[in-house]
């Protein structure tokens, strides 16, 4: 999980991008060493956290007369509560013998290299330099129109692959409070993709919402923009940059793998057997025989319960 000595600006910076309130949950780790854990209360269940790929750690103690519940650590591990609420842990370990564990996140040590295309393989540095000749142009802020543009490629991409859209208005406020960087790639002045870049406070700057629509794949508009962030990255002094949370073995984790990065496993813990919302195809299938006019309605809605 991600640590934090005082995680006050980051609890301030989540809740006013995804008007959700965190709650601190008193934590014993193992060793007995007492921490705290941030969580949200998402209908019956508290998640440690919504819409992360990772759960956040304060290293502090925090009263456990207000809280709804603590938990402890075992010798083995898993995490156990004082109460019978659900609960749902994201970290790179399992806490839990029940688990969802189809994800992961790749990022790669930017601080290896002066040049951050010498990380690169020569395959990588062709297509990124064939991209560069053939125009494309990625500009980057957090101007109206930048969210706009990367808002219009962003809602092709996630139609094109049957997936919920964030709502503009929760990238509105990642850009207000900071938090996020716009990148979109026009070629002759039309929108080609674009991406979100996350600043995560501890020295890793993480690519969130990614759209390159499929149609100008043969632009190698996303190397591109993966290397416009990792300067960007690189400029900020960073020392990772995450390529973000893909399916494993799946083809977006297969193309991260081309970049030589590392693939940290997710283990999202649950406090019982549960069925996770992403193993249900059924709705994946149903969302794409939608009308575009209706996803562009219903996504922000449906995505806010798809955390």
């Amino acid at each position: 999980m991600i640590e934090f000595a005082d995680a006050t600006k980051f609890i301030n910076d989540f809740e006013a991008v995804y008007s959700k309130k965190i709650v601190r949950i008193p934590y014993s780790t193992k060793e007995g060493v007492r921490k705290t854990i941030l969580m949200c209360k998402c209908g019956k269940t508290y998640i440690s956290l919504p819409y992360m790929s990772l759960g956040v750690i304060e290293n502090r103690t925090t009263d456990r007369k207000t809280a709804p519940f603590m938990l402890f650590e075992t010798e083995e591990g898993n995490i156990i509560s004082t109460s019978k609420k659900n609960w749902e842990i994201r970290d790179t370990a399992a806490h839990s013998p029940y688990i969802y564990a189809d994800k992961i996140f790749t990022w790669i040590n930017i601080t290896d290299k002066d040049d951050v295309m010498d990380l690169y393989t020569s395959n990588v540095r062709r297509k990124i330099r064939k991209s560069l000749k053939g125009g494309i142009v990625v500009k980057s802020g957090s101007s109206k129109k930048l969210i706009r543009d990367f808002y219009h490629a962003y809602l092709l991409r996630m139609k094109e692959i049957s997936v919920a859209p964030f709502s503009k208005q929760i990238i509105k406020n990642s850009v207000k409070v900071g938090m996020t960087t716009i990148f979109v790639a026009y070629k002759d002045n039309k929108i080609v993709g674009g991406a979100t870049l996350n600043d995560m406070y501890n020295g890793v700057l993480a690519n969130g919402l990614f759209a390159t629509p499929f149609e100008y794949n043969k632009y190698y508009v996303s190397y591109n923009l993966h290397y416009s962030m990792m300067r960007f990255a690189k400029e900020k002094d960073a020392v990772y940059y995450s390529f973000g949370r893909s399916t494993r073995n799946s083809n977006v984790h297969h193309y991260k793998m081309h970049y030589k990065g590392e693939d940290i496993p997710l283990y999202w813990s649950y406090s019982r057997k549960k069925k996770n919302i992403r193993d249900m195809k059924l709705l994946y299938w149903l969302w794409s025989k939608l009308p575009d006019s209706l996803t562009k309605y219903l996504g922000p809605i449906v995505s806010r319960y798809v955390y």
